[in-house]
């Protein structure tokens, strides 16, 4: 890092856009070299009974690092009212009544129960980031490593190192799916350029349709691409391209959140189910 280091840290230090990573970030002049706080949420258990996941975000952003958890920044809150919306999820009251209303103790509530889930009978929870480094955007880090060489940097410290961790952690834990929600992210994953075009938009259609000819199978061949089986060393596993969570509350004509309705047919998918509809 130490050729791109003077220019990542003027970066860093001098923008508006990255103020919130400098907050969290210290620098090492000696070793040319940038130490900085990320998250990750992995339960302390798992229940034998259910499918553990992986809920692969592109990378931390600031502002929840420095609170603590995922999606804690004021307009990415009800991200956790969707995911708990799902049929797969169980909440308690008091889990519930707290991501429903945000206050001081939602995060050590919340906390509680990832760490030891008892949210769901099926599913089993797992965050982690993609790339490591902390932006207010993924496309963020586009700026942050710029040119021939800032890609390259990019690369080894970041994405494979990344996918490296990943696999650790599903190798340890016995997980074979992977939800992802951007699509960037999602063809890095799967090494395909051309993927996964339109993917909010299709998610959409796609749902809609089964809504109303709640046809399983049709439903995955209309969104093929969005989800992948690879083999990386001897674990194969399945990734799924979920829709982006900027579109978390966007409604069906009925009401329902797309967001949540794409996690359930997700969650079907690798719970294996055939009863839900």
């Amino acid at each position: 890092m130490s050729d791109q280091f003077d220019n990542i840290r003027e970066i860093i230090q001098t923008q508006d856009a990255f103020s919130n990573l400098s907050q969290i970030c210290s620098f090492n002049e000696n070793e040319k070299s940038i130490t900085f706080r990320t998250e990750k949420i992995h339960p302390l258990r798992t229940p034998k009974s259910t499918k553990p996941v992986i809920l692969l975000f592109s990378n931390p952003h600031p502002i929840s690092v420095q609170t603590g958890i995922f999606l804690s920044e004021p307009h990415s809150q009800a991200f956790w009212k969707r995911i708990f919306a799902c049929n797969y999820m169980h909440p308690s009251k008091e889990l519930f009544d707290s991501i429903s209303q945000w206050s001081s103790d939602t995060i050590e509530t919340l906390s509680a129960n990832l760490l030891n889930p008892t949210y769901s009978d099926k599913i089993s929870l797992f965050f982690d980031c993609l790339e490591s480094l902390p932006t207010n955007q993924y496309v963020d880090l586009k700026k942050i490593f710029k040119n021939k060489k800032g890609k390259e940097l990019r690369k080894n410290t970041l994405q494979d190192p990344g996918i490296e961790n990943l696999y650790r952690i599903s190798k340890e834990n016995n997980i074979t799916s992977w939800v992802v929600f951007s699509a960037e992210a999602y063809r890095n994953i799967v090494r395909e350029k051309n993927i996964a075009k339109y993917a909010p938009k299709r998610i959409r259609n796609a749902i809609d349709q089964f809504q109303l000819e709640k046809n399983n199978d049709l439903f995955w061949q209309t969104l093929n691409d969005l989800r992948s089986t690879f083999v990386i060393n001897d674990l194969e596993i399945t990734v799924y391209l979920s829709l982006i969570a900027r579109r978390k509350n966007d409604k069906t004509t009925d009401g329902k959140r797309y967001f949540t309705l794409m996690l359930d047919k997700i969650f079907q998918d690798i719970a294996k189910d055939t009863t839900l509809s």
